[in-house]
């Protein structure tokens, strides 16, 4: 008998337990988004309700969480996004063009059929006149804006150009492209003030990188700019070492954390203030950042071996169609809504919370089904652009196909 003493092999981030548990809390995100705009279309608020049960009560509280949910996709935005950039430096391996491609690609592989998808079921909603208040912003849920005086070609390639909330309002009825424009953007700021920053970087390079930063920041405004610092937050996350725990131990300390952590991002998410105000709102914000913060660098402690099976398969399928869920979700639901229940909302009984199972089953079939041709196809569409442009063309760190994932049995 042989006795192999050489060190394990520490595993890649990709490669480790807690790139699922990111992976499970990205596309779990994603699923408290949709159900904060199907609960807003298809039913009435709390305080409408005659009667309140624990069932609708809990129903009504993680249905109210959106915003929050994408104060999440911030932050693990800013450790993968920022990390590809750190790591790339780290290696001598930084090539702009790579990186500008790479993020352009996997923007709009998405973006392009959402925002023609969004075109396409808004003008069958608004000519089918089923719910005429709902598509022209006058009715509640308010979170649908005037969407014939958005559905133009100005707002159209503004969207493209993720201009949207800074030069042109958001697209039809596809409110939650709001988040792709600070995406974008944090995507363009970060590379350029780290270079600016870097002190291994020439002088001539950190100054053109500064002077490229000022009015992309000016450009922007205030409101993106005040949330970068939680995008930061997530970057910041790869420079702090994962707790160091026996693996006994570290497990029961993450599902302890959990147990804290879901309550304390559900009851957030409904600090209620005197009046609105955007300070309130962005202190709040920063305060979830800090407990998501916590509770992410808790989870990154578990770098173990992923064991395949199907909840590995799970965490990664959730995540992978994750963003054309977020993007493409809302205006199918729009006018699901507008079929189903016009412009009154219904009060949330047995047999309506049956029938309008059917419409959020349907929006989530219909996402992974355009991911299926969209999404998953992310790195053969990159790697096409690169031959064709005759660049280099290296492999992702995970495929964007789960037919070819790296998880093997």
């Amino acid at each position: 008998m042989t006795i192999n003493s050489q060190p394990q092999r520490q595993p890649r981030f990709v490669e480790s337990s807690a790139s699922l548990l990111f992976d499970l809390v990205r596309g779990l995100a994603a699923v408290v988004v949709l159900l904060e705009h199907w609960r807003n279309l298809f039913f009435v608020d709390f305080h409408e309700l005659p009667h309140r049960g624990p069932f609708l009560f809990v129903l009504y509280l993680i249905s109210g969480c959106g915003h929050e949910a994408v104060i999440v996709f911030f932050l693990l935005s800013g450790f993968f996004i920022g990390g590809s950039v750190l790591g790339a430096v780290r290696k001598n391996k930084w090539l702009t063009r790579d990186y500008l491609i790479r993020r352009l690609v996997r923007l709009w592989v998405v973006l392009v059929p959402a925002l023609c998808l969004c075109c396409l079921w808004d003008t069958i909603g608004i000519r089918g006149g089923h719910a005429p208040a709902l598509y022209d912003g006058t009715t509640v849920p308010l979170m649908i804006q005037n969407v014939s005086a958005t559905l133009n070609a100005k707002n159209f390639f503004g969207n493209l150009l993720f201009l949207q909330e800074v030069k042109v309002p958001t697209f039809g009825s596809d409110g939650a492209l709001w988040s792709l424009a600070y995406e974008f953007w944090y995507y363009m700021l970060f590379p350029l003030g780290f270079f600016a920053l870097h002190g291994k970087t020439k002088v001539g390079l950190r100054i053109a990188c500064g002077a490229a930063f000022i009015p992309i920041a000016l450009l922007v405004g205030k409101a993106i700019l005040l949330y970068f610092p939680i995008w930061l937050a997530g970057v910041l996350l790869l420079s702090v070492p994962a707790p160091k725990l026996t693996a006994q131990r570290a497990n029961l300390i993450r599902i302890l954390a959990t147990c804290l952590y879901i309550p304390l991002f559900l009851g957030l998410s409904h600090v209620t203030f005197p009046y609105v105000s955007l300070i309130f709102v962005l202190a709040r914000d920063y305060i979830l950042t800090a407990i998501t913060f916590a509770y992410l660098w808790l989870l990154s402690s578990a770098r173990g071996q992923i064991v395949p099976g199907t909840p590995s398969r799970f965490c990664r399928g959730i995540a992978r169609f994750s963003y054309s869920l977020y993007a493409l979700h809302v205006p199918f639901l729009v006018l699901l809504a507008a079929w189903f229940v016009g412009d009154h909302r219904w009060l949330p009984t047995q047999a309506h919370l049956l029938i309008a199972l059917v419409p959020l089953l349907l929006a989530v079939a219909y996402s992974y089904g355009i991911a299926s041709v969209t999404e998953f196809q992310t790195d053969r569409l990159r790697t096409w652009i690169e031959m064709k442009l005759g660049w280099p063309h290296p492999a992702a760190a995970l495929s964007s196909d789960p037919k070819q994932d790296d998880i093997k049995a």
